[in-house]
C-alpha cells in the first residue's frame, strides 16, 4: 500500500511541476512549434516555382489530356444516347444491326481517344513531377553541402539529411504529378456536368 501511495504523490509532484516547472514546458513549445512547421502550406503558385520551359510544356500536354480526358465521359453518354435510340427508331427495319454497329464503332474511337488522352495526362504530369523533384533536390543537396560543418554537429543528425530531402521531394513530386492531374479531371468533369 506504502508503494501505491507514494507512487500517486510523485506523478502529483510531476503533474504539478510541469504546469509551470521548466522541465515540460520547452518540450511543449517544441512539439508545437513542429506542429506548426509540418502543417505550413505553400501557395499554389510557388509549387511550380523550380519548373523551366520544358516542364511548362509538359503541363500544357498534361492539362489538354485531362481536358480530353474529361470530356469523353459526356461524349459517352451522348453516344449511348444514341445507340438507345438506334434501338428504338429501327425495331422494325432489317437495318438494327448496320445502325447499332456504327454507333458501336463511334465508342470504340471513343475509348482509343480517351485512352491516349488518359496516357497523355498521367505521363505529362508525372515526367514534370519528376524532373522538378530531382532539381529541387539537386539544389536542396548543394544547399547543404555549401553549409559550414558545425551545421552537421548541432544542427542535424545523421540520416536526417537524406530522409529529410528524400521525404520532402517525394511530397512535392506527388503533389505535382499525381494530385494536379487528378484535380484537373475532376475540374473537367464538373465542367462538363454544368
Amino acid at each position: 500500500m506504502s508503494n501505491s501511495g507514494g507512487s500517486k504523490e510523485k506523478e502529483k509532484a510531476s503533474t504539478s511541476g510541469s504546469i509551470g516547472g521548466d522541465g515540460v514546458q520547452p518540450r511543449v513549445e517544441k512539439k508545437e512549434k513542429e506542429a506548426k512547421e509540418s502543417t505550413d502550406t505553400v501557395p499554389f503558385h510557388k509549387l511550380f516555382a523550380f519548373a523551366d520551359s520544358a516542364d511548362h510544356m509538359l503541363m500544357i500536354a498534361g492539362t489538354l489530356g485531362a481536358i480530353g480526358n474529361g470530356i469523353c465521359m459526356p461524349l459517352m453518354t451522348i453516344l449511348f444516347g444514341d445507340l438507345i435510340d438506334s434501338f428504338g427508331q429501327n425495331q422494325n427495319n432489317n437495318d438494327v444491326v448496320r445502325v447499332v454497329s456504327k454507333v458501336s464503332l463511334k465508342f470504340v474511337y471513343l475509348a482509343i481517344g480517351a485512352g491516349f488522352a488518359s496516357f497523355l495526362q498521367v505521363a505529362m504530369w508525372m515526367v514534370t513531377g519528376e524532373r522538378q523533384a530531382a532539381r529541387i533536390r539537386n539544389l536542396y543537396l548543394k544547399t547543404i553541402l555549401r553549409q559550414d560543418v558545425s551545421f552537421f554537429d548541432k544542427e542535424t543528425n545523421t540520416g536526417e539529411v537524406v530522409g529529410r530531402m528524400s521525404g520532402d521531394t517525394v511530397l512535392i513530386q506527388d503533389a505535382m504529378g499525381r494530385r494536379l492531374e487528378n484535380s484537373h479531371s475532376y475540374w473537367q468533369h464538373l465542367w462538363e456536368a454544368l
